[in-house]
């Protein structure tokens, strides 16, 4: 039997000083290149979802501009209208696993396997775990809507919370997991999370509903691999799993537009996560090659079946380094939009 559910509180590992201090540095430019790799969770992968305003008062999810991803080494690559922004380029004491945007979009967050954090554009530093002892490494990184304060994961499945607006609903720290976490991701009103283990086990905190996992799906492993990613539906119920073959799996009645699988597109790297656009519209996988793939509802214009969907596509990094003719140096972990 695989433990694929939690929920409930257990022991609280909030922590809320850290040694790292925030950083901003220049970084290389991406171009956005259009149509690179076919219609398209990360560790680390995170979409805000702050409200703009719409037609007569109301309020609509913002539409993504573009994005940047980020490497190991620290490194960033900005594709669309993502800022420029810095990178952590020999900062780091400990590898970067993850990358969150704020809620406009202007800067990122990007953590550390230590819990070192470090700040890029106009996101704050609100606290990290650089130079605290900690039980296990961490993986992700997980902002909220209103850009206030961000989760670090462990693989242990210890839950960080700092800054505002961050409630803590509960972690797996000190309990025994089938398989490392890998991913997290917050319910669209931000009152619960999800946490997912490399074997597709899925634990529910806070208003976070449970709604299936892959050791249920398969009785045993997912046949395409280890789970990567996991992302919430962020206008409904359900949520999105990942794999390092390309496959993603719905549960909960999760909108599902396809996958690199399905598509019969095999990613030349493993899939290290995937995101919802803020409007359930679309989402991203994205590959630790820095390849990234969009997916989208769809609807038939003049009998013709278009994209309808708010997931855009504005670059990856094997066509940007392929095109300038060098190599991109160390795997992307993480994906943060801007808005």
């Amino acid at each position: 039997m695989f433990n694929d559910q939690w929920r409930g509180s257990v022991t609280n590992r909030r922590r809320g000083s850290a040694t790292s201090r925030s950083r901003r540095f220049a970084r290389l430019p991406a171009r956005c290149l259009l149509g690179a790799v076919p219609l398209f969770g990360a560790v680390g992968v995170l979409l805000p979802l702050a409200a703009t305003s719409g037609p007569a008062g109301a309020t609509a999810p913002p539409v993504p501009t573009g994005y940047t991803l980020a490497a190991a080494n620290g490194g960033t690559y900005a594709f669309g209208a993502a800022p420029n922004a810095g990178n952590a380029l020999g900062i780091s004491r400990a590898p970067i696993v993850g990358a969150a945007s704020t809620a406009t979009g202007q800067g990122y967050w990007l953590v550390g396997a230590d819990g070192g954090v470090f700040t890029v554009g106009k996101a704050l530093y609100l606290g990290g775990l650089g130079g605290t002892s900690i039980n296990a490494p961490i993986v992700a990184i997980v902002a909220n809507a209103y850009g206030t304060g961000y989760y670090l994961v462990g693989a242990d499945g210890g839950v960080f919370t700092f800054g505002q607006n961050v409630p803590y609903w509960g972690s797996l720290g000190g309990q025994s997991l089938s398989a490392p976490i890998v991913g997290m991701s917050l319910t669209g009103d931000g009152q619960g999370y999800y946490l997912v283990g490399a074997d597709g086990a899925v634990y529910a905190f806070g208003d976070a509903q449970f709604a299936g996992s892959i050791p249920q799906k398969f009785d045993g492993p997912s046949p395409e691999g280890n789970a990567t990613g996991i992302a919430a539906n962020p206008v409904g119920p359900g949520y999105l799993i990942s794999t390092t073959e390309g496959a993603i799996y719905s549960f909960g009645g999760a909108p599902f537009y396809g996958s690199p699988l399905l598509s019969g597109f095999t990613p030349n790297a493993p899939i290290i996560g995937l995101s919802y656009a803020p409007d359930g519209t679309g989402y991203w996988a994205v590959g630790a090659d820095g390849g990234v793939f969009a997916y989208n509802q769809t609807k038939t214009v003049n009998k013709v079946l278009v994209s309808d969907g708010s997931a855009g596509f504005f670059g990856s990094v094997p066509g940007e380094v392929s095109s300038a003719g060098l190599s991109a140096p160390s795997p992307v972990v993480g994906f943060a939009a801007a808005l």
